[in-house]
Parts: C-alpha cells; structure tokens; sequence
C-alpha cells in the first residue's frame, strides 16, 4: 500500500501550528510557503492536502487506507486541484487559474474541502494573479489555498497579503544529517553533501543522484582538461548535453568555493567534492582573475534570454577561460 504524504522531520514545528489551528478552527483558507528549493515545500503543502481531504485521518496523519487516499494515490481525487506551468519556465496563465476558480466555486464532490496547490506561486503572470485574488479575496467554503514560492518577492503584494505566510527554512546540521543519511548509500557522505546544497536536505539529495552526480564529474573532467590546455573547441562539444543555466551554476558556485579557499581556507568551503580543482584554480588564476571570470559569467547569464546558439555560447565561455590561463 502507498504511504500517505507526510510532512519531513524539519516541518514539525509549522505541521504542529497547522494541526492547533484545524482543532481551533483557525485555519487560514490561503496559505503561503516560502524557502529555498531543496526543503520540502511541495511535499509540506501535499501532505496539507492529503490531511485535510482524508476521510479518516489520525491523530497528526492521514489514515492512508480509506478511499480518499486511494483516489489521491491514483491522482485522481475530484477535489483536488493542482495548478502548474504547462511547462518548466512558462508562466500559469490567466486560462488555468479561471478553470480553478469554476472547479473551487462547484460543492465538493466528496462532501469535504476543496484542495488547491498553485506551485511556484511566483511563475503567475500579472492576468493570472489578479484572476486568483478574485478568488481569494472571495472564498467559497472548505476551499484551502495553498501557495508554494521560493520567491515570494516577485508574488504581487495583493496576493501575499490575502495568505498567511509560512517559511520553511533550513533544519540543522544534525537533524539533516540524520535524515539524508537514511537516503544515502553506505559511501556517500551526508554532511558533505549537506554543505555543497547550502544545508537544503532535498536538494543534497539530489545532488548525490546519478542525474547529478555524472554531470558532475563531467564538468569537472573537462575543466581538468582545460586547465591543462585542452582544445577550447573540442572540449565544448563534451558538455552539450549541459542546459546553459546549469552550466553557469556550476561554475559560479565552483568560482565562489575557489575564492573561499583562498581566502577563509577549507573551512570555508561549500562543496568539497571539487577541492582538488578549487587547489588548481587558485595556482593559477589570482583573485582577481577569479573576479573577473565570474563577472563574465554573470554577463554570459543575461543572455540565456536571448536564445543564443548552444554550443557557441559553451565554446566562447571556454575559450575566455583559457585567455585568462594564458594559454593564448
């Protein structure tokens, strides 16, 4: 059988709020969760959801086992809504919130709340922000908004102030620790990878993925390479398979990393995975060359806007680099 949605070990505080308000019935009908990615916000609202629309819930969790946790295993309970971009990097549009709006103004079908998860908040454009605060402004009965935003800033001030706001923020080292190492395999370090994703569990989860892990090493390869004097050219077909953000990510968090291992030590380190290449860049570039090639970065990151040809933007970068190590 399934498990139901729970919230993680680092939610307890907000999930006990959460729970005192149901049985004072004080719960808001809009709530907004904000965090870094990496922290569990989704699966926070899901198991919100899945509390509040199960037919025989326990003390703090849903039973699991009754037939609305069977339809919300099956994603298909009728009152539960889920509102996303059509695809990553796209806006919610006005269309999808006003199909919500008709779907959250009917009776619930099962005679309980009404579910609505908008996840990232922030992606609304300004047509669909002002379709939801209708809503919100407006609830109809037993309907539970719940907002999911790592950036809630760029949400319209109207919005965030038709929602109780909760943040959920980073657990410490220890409590992270404990988790991530029941995820991990027997080799891999959960405080290493807990510091390299900023003490985001989810996140250095993720990171000691395959998915990850390969590109990683990847990119580390090929910036070895580099170093030695590998062909600018040949090396940027290597990483063709690097979405361009992605790409800058990497090297301006491993640019970060070098700079503070020159200057706090390894201490100071976020991902000591690479502490080897950090050691070569800081013999062969100085400070300010460092500066300067994230500075580049940052400019190179401006025109992902701009759609610009793949694999010449890799080359271009690749080859500034070897400019700054001399070899041309």
């Amino acid at each position: 059988m399934p498990k139901p949605a729970l919230p993680l070990p680092w939610h307890a505080d907000i999930w006990r709020q959460w729970l005192q308000q149901l049985t004072d019935d004080r719960l808001p009908h809009a709530i907004l969760l904000s965090g870094l990615p990496g922290l569990g916000k989704r699966t926070l609202a899901r198991a919100l959801a899945h509390f509040l629309l199960c037919e025989q819930p326990d003390v703090n969790h849903p039973c699991g086992r009754c037939s609305a946790c069977q339809l919300l295993y099956s994603g298909f309970h009728p009152d539960w809504h889920g509102v996303y971009p059509e695809a990553e990097g796209k806006a919610i549009k006005v269309d999808q919130i006003r199909e919500m709006n008709a779907q959250v103004q009917q009776s619930a079908q099962r005679g309980g709340y009404k579910l609505v998860l908008l996840w990232p908040a922030e992606a609304m454009n300004i047509n669909a922000a002002n379709a939801l605060l209708k809503t919100l402004e407006e609830p109809e009965p037993r309907t539970q908004f719940v907002l999911v935003s790592d950036q809630p800033s760029n949400l319209p001030a109207t919005i965030r102030s038709r929602c109780q706001q909760w943040a959920v923020k980073a657990p410490p080292l220890s409590e992270g620790s404990n988790w991530l190492a029941c995820q991990l395999t027997d080799e891999q370090c959960p405080e290493t990878l807990l510091k390299a994703a900023g003490g985001r569990p989810l996140q250095a989860w993720k990171l000691a993925s395959p998915e990850l892990e390969e590109p990683r090493q990847l990119l580390l390869q090929t910036m070895e390479t580099l170093n030695r004097g590998g062909d600018p050219s040949e090396l940027a077909a290597r990483l063709k398979s690097f979405t361009l953000a992605d790409l800058l990510d990497y090297l301006q968090a491993w640019l970060a990393d070098t700079l503070r291992l020159q200057l706090q030590g390894e201490a100071g380190v976020m991902d000591s995975r690479q502490l080897p290449l950090y050691r070569h860049w800081g013999q062969l570039f100085s400070a300010r060359q460092l500066l300067n090639l994230d500075a580049h970065l940052k400019q190179d990151r401006l025109l992902l806007n701009k759609n610009p040809n793949h694999e010449l933007f890799i080359e271009k970068l690749l080859i500034r680099w070897t400019q700054e190590l001399g070899h041309e």
